[in-house]
């Protein structure tokens, strides 16, 4: 292993997250955003599903989409649907992991230019030990304090089932983690994090995909 990719590796068992730079670049990842384009565009114009997940803000009757839930089934997401299946973010769970790895689930967050609420301080899951389970998020677009990255406290996903997470967030310290286009932020899902509402005129959009190893019994 480079010395680059077991500092990364020391930073998500330590801290509880990482980021690696350039997973998926060039032709794919503006497959991927043009697919992420299409399925906006679709809610935009009237489509309502089940897994189009939406919220509207007070005084306002517009809808605001803010994730498209079980991304693989979607017939307009064929891309997203091969990473879920295998590819490049496989192999990079499996090197975190260190082991073969299965993916769980898979979602792209949606955060709108100028109304993106905030995400509230939480943690994905505690039913699993540190370590077991992480989440990877592919950035669509640069992600920056501006249109709401992910904020995280590090080692919050050492802490206990039951720690308090408004605690362990005052406790901090709370580290913003930008990211560019490409690039991948892994995190335990027991890590405490949350994100800011985006306050400029740029999407903020992500492919995320949890794993878990593959000998797992499923729940």
């Amino acid at each position: 292993m480079s010395a680059p990719a077991a500092t990364r590796l020391d930073r998500l068992r330590t801290r509880g997250f990482t980021v690696v730079p350039a997973v998926v670049t060039d032709a794919l990842l503006e497959r991927l955003r043009a697919e992420a384009d299409a399925l906006v565009a679709s809610f935009e114009d009237g489509h309502r599903a089940e897994d189009f997940w939406h919220f509207t803000r007070e005084g306002e009757s517009a809808p605001v989409l803010y994730r498209v839930h079980n991304l693989q089934r979607q017939p307009g997401a064929p891309l997203a649907a091969g990473l879920f299946a295998t590819g490049p973010l496989h192999h990079l769970a499996e090197t975190l992991l260190g082991r073969p790895a299965t993916a769980r689930v898979i979602a792209m967050i949606v955060k709108m230019p100028h109304v993106a609420a905030a995400v509230p301080w939480h943690r994905d899951r505690t039913d699993v030990a540190p370590g077991t389970a992480i989440n990877l998020s592919l950035f669509l677009d640069d992600s920056d304090a501006d249109n709401g990255c992910l904020e995280f406290v590090p080692g919050s996903h050492l802490r206990d089932d039951e720690a308090d997470i408004d605690q362990v967030r005052d406790a901090g310290p709370v580290l913003p983690v930008a990211a560019k286009a490409g690039d991948v932020a892994a995190h335990d899902v027991r890590v405490v994090h949350a994100s800011r509402p985006n306050s400029s005129a740029r999407p903020r959009r992500s492919i995320v995909i949890e794993f878990v190893p593959a000998d797992t019994e499923s729940s």
